[in-house]
């Protein structure tokens, strides 16, 4: 019926178009396309062939349109050049689609028909339900059904929220229908989240799983107990259920953060920290350890110990009564190296056992707290009962930590006798700011009290009461603002318990004219030529002849040289150093009145020319009880010492320097003569020049010194007569001056 109603009509509005009988027309024929089937409800991915009839052209071909698109599109399902239409697998917004037949001969004839699309999809979660600690995971599993070949594909969310979040917990799929929730660090408020798995082939299907979430944690601090040495570390943790955003507070024994008694708590995350213990051990010596957040506390406990060591030296000790000596303490694992001292158990000790005192304090002060300085400890006035006594030094860090020494008073008092120390110094002037210097009395016996003063070190010249400085009664010297002339001041500790017992030091102050040393500072009695004298100090005033500084021999001004403010020279002549005596030696600076520095003694010591020759041989390879004296430069006679400092065999008026020793061979029978050439310092054919002999003593090798011109000055020729009666052997030459200076070139020559 509907064929033959399209043809009819076809027919009407034809004009002489074959086929319709009895109508003619000269008009074109009319292309028309009618598609079955129209109208059809299809299920997701379903086939559905559709047919396209094209009248009025011999091209019967046409083009397929699904959705508006030529062959279609995944979201409104394609259809093939032959009609077949597969629908989409997943839902489109609109739930239906428009299949198109277009003619290819006649792009304007088409005919079209209505897909409408079904699903009946189902979503299922799998579990529905579960709990699961802070950080834990749980695996869900979705699946979906419907009719036709529907997408299986889900996407999954945590309360509306793709993904989920830090805050609700993650979820991630792990195949084609599992997925991995993984729950937050910290239980949300509220604890339960909807776990959601929707279908990708339909949004408005879905499936809903609920999860409980409940905390892990226990409450605690970890480690919960714990032993930590003095000034070490040690990391505790907290594991508490804290709400989002909460923090966690930390004290130790109630105080927040700690201090330095009890140790100090520093953070180093959201729910650690790091325990530093303190450097001494508190009492107790047990600490806690607290941690808050809100409502919730935990605890853990620290035991502090020490492993410090203590060592007192000296370990032992032998004092006479009413004497001192000086103690120190060492300290190891430790940063605190304070100790208190105790005397048999006694703090600081008493009159009876001894006492402690401050080091160098005179009369005795105890120390007035734990220290890390050396103590001086004051033997009793007479021997204790029990004698050794026990010093002691106790760790300040941990007083049960000590080091012991053991000290003998020697019960019998020795005569009372005073000593002051340093026994000179060289104090600069006070200025607005004082200048001073401690000054230290010893004292024998019973009573080491003593009384302090000052007085000019110069009967009669000098200063006199506050020019001179002052003292006070532990012996600390004040200078005074202006140097006196002379310039020496005596500073003097009198025994409280016998003022006929005194002892001084004496000082210079270094802003005036000062000596400080001299070269030579003695010489031997008996000299044959004369040798400068130089004084070294401060302030001096040079030039010469009368334009600079002047030097007094007793008093008694010298023709002086200052070459310089710090070294004046004059020339004592073999008449002033004849016998034996000590000169008051001054520096005199130009003036009105001259400025006079202080007195310093030369002396001249008694001649001695006693010498013991040490003989060794194979039966006596070693020589004991032996006295060895040695010359130094700054007593010698001279302004410079002796010395060889290059030797050779002469040959001709030649010098040949060599190695040393220089060999000789003895003749095979009679002497000859062998020339040496030696050059050093201060040489001169009126010195001495001997060689020593293997076990014996010097003497078996003649020597005749001369001067060598036209070489190096003191250069000398050594003519030393070798015979067959030389004994052989390597030999030092021994120089001695007209002064008795002496200087030894060792192992130069060997006879063979």
């Amino acid at each position: 019926m509907v064929n033959l109603f399209l043809v009819a009509i076809s027919c009407l509005a034809a004009i002489e178009m074959p086929g319709c009988a009895g109508i003619t027309s000269t008009s074109p024929s009319v292309v028309t396309v009618v598609l079955q089937p129209t109208q059809i409800s299809l299920s997701l991915g379903q086939p559905q062939q559709f047919q396209a009839t094209v009248t009025g052209t011999s091209n019967k071909s046409v083009t397929w349109f699904a959705g508006g698109v030529a062959g279609g599109t995944a979201s409104a399902g394609t259809i093939s050049p032959s009609g077949l239409y597969t629908a989409p697998n997943a839902m489109p917004s609109l739930p239906t689609v428009t299949v198109t037949a277009s003619s290819n001969a006649d792009s304007s004839a088409a005919a079209s028909a209505i897909v409408s699309l079904t699903d009946g999809i189902v979503v299922a979660i799998s579990p529905t339900s579960a709990t699961v600690s802070t950080g834990a995971g749980q695996s869900f599993t979705a699946s979906v059904t419907g009719t036709g070949a529907p997408s299986t594909a889900v996407t999954w969310s945590v309360n509306g929220i793709a993904g989920g979040n830090s805050t609700l917990g993650t979820i991630a799929s792990n195949g084609a229908a599992g997925a991995l929730y993984v729950a937050p660090a910290v239980s949300p408020s509220p604890p339960t989240v909807s776990i959601t798995a929707t279908s990708v082939a339909d949004p408005t299907k879905s499936a809903t799983a609920s999860v409980t979430i409940t905390c892990s944690a226990t409450n605690t601090i970890s480690p919960s107990a714990v032993t930590v040495s003095l000034a070490q570390t040690q990391a505790f943790t907290a594991s508490f259920c804290l709400a989002a955003g909460a923090s966690i507070a930390w004290d130790v024994n109630g105080i927040a953060g700690g201090n330095s008694t009890v140790g100090s708590i520093t953070p180093s995350s959201a729910n650690t920290v790091v325990y530093a213990a303190p450097i001494d051990l508190p009492s107790p010596t047990t600490v806690a350890i607290h941690a808050t957040s809100g409502l919730l506390t935990a605890s853990a406990s620290v035991m502090l110990i020490s492993n410090i060591g203590v060592t007192v030296s000296p370990s032992s000790a032998t004092v006479q009564v009413s004497q001192r000596t000086s103690f120190a303490a060492a300290l190891t694992n430790t940063s605190d190296t304070a100790v208190s001292w105790l005397v048999n158990g006694v703090t600081y000790g008493n009159s009876t056992v001894g006492r402690i005192c401050q080091s160098g304090s005179n009369p005795c002060v105890p120390p007035s707290a734990p220290g890390s300085a050396s103590v001086d400890y004051l033997a009793p006035g007479t021997a204790p009962a029990v004698d050794p006594v026990t010093v002691t030094a106790m760790s300040h860090a941990d007083p049960s930590k000590i080091g012991n020494a053991i000290v003998s008073v020697a019960g019998v008092p020795a005569p009372l006798s005073v000593s002051v120390s340093p026994f000179y110094a060289f104090v600069s002037r006070s200025t607005s700011t004082l200048s001073t210097r401690q000054f230290f009395a010893t004292v024998t016996g019973s009573n080491t009290a003593v009384t302090w003063s000052v007085q000019s070190a110069v009967a009669g010249q000098g200063c006199g009461g506050a020019a001179c400085g002052s003292v006070d009664g532990n012996g600390v010297f004040t200078a005074p603002a202006v140097a006196p002339s002379p310039n020496a001041i005596s500073i003097i500790a009198t025994s409280q318990a016998d003022n006929t017992k005194s002892a001084s030091a004496t000082i210079a102050i270094t802003s005036g004219p000062t000596i400080e040393a001299l070269l030579p500072s003695s010489v031997m009695a008996g000299g044959v030529e004369g040798f400068p004298l130089s004084v070294h100090g401060l302030n001096f005033v040079a030039g010469s002849g009368g334009a600079g500084s002047v030097i007094l021999l007793n008093g008694v001004a010298r023709a002086t040289t200052c070459a310089t403010t710090t070294t004046c020279t004059i020339v004592l002549n073999p008449a002033d150093v004849q016998a034996a005596a000590t000169f008051a030696l001054q520096i005199s600076n130009p003036g009105s009145p001259a400025l006079l520095s202080n007195p310093v003694p030369f002396v001249i010591l008694p001649f001695d020319v006693s010498e013991d020759a040490i003989s060794l041989n194979s039966a006596q390879p070693a020589a004991s009880r032996k006295d060895i004296t040695v010359v130094e430069p700054t007593t010698a006679a001279v302004s410079a010492p002796l010395d060889v400092d290059f030797d050779g065999l002469l040959t001709n008026g030649t010098c040949e320097v060599e190695g040393t020793p220089l060999t000789v061979t003895r003749p095979s029978s009679g002497s000859e003569i062998v020339s040496l050439c030696v050059h050093g310092n201060g040489l001169d054919p009126t010195m001495t020049y001997a060689f020593t002999g293997p076990g014996t003593a010097p003497g078996d090798i003649p020597v005749t010194a001369s001067v060598i011109t036209g070489l190096f000055p003191n250069t000398m020729e050594l003519d030393l007569q070798i015979s067959t009666t030389t004994l052989p052997g390597v030999r030092t030459l021994l120089i001695t001056s007209l002064n008795n200076d002496r200087a030894a070139a060792s192992g130069i020559l060997e006879v063979k």
